[in-house]
């Protein structure tokens, strides 16, 4: 059985708030989602690929100064 993840566990899991990604997500506008549909596919499918992409693209643009201060916190004891 395939295992399943959703666009709230990928957005905590990478710290970004789970609102700002399905914000993304929706701006991405994927033909294989349908509102007002869940944020939840298969692990190592296509979907989550195309997901974990605009995760990616929320990393990124976040300002310099948050990329820091989340870097230094995961690394601190």
């Amino acid at each position: 059985m395939a295992e399943l993840t959703n666009a709230a566990e990928m957005a905590t899991a990478a710290g970004i708030d789970p609102e700002t990604f399905r914000e993304a997500l929706r701006d991405s506008d994927f033909p294989w989602h349908n509102p007002p549909d869940d944020w939840t596919v298969e692990i190592d499918s296509r979907q989550h690929e195309a997901m974990r992409t605009v995760l990616l693209i929320v990393l990124l643009k976040r300002k310099p100064k948050e990329n820091m201060t989340k870097f230094v916190n995961d690394i601190s004891p």
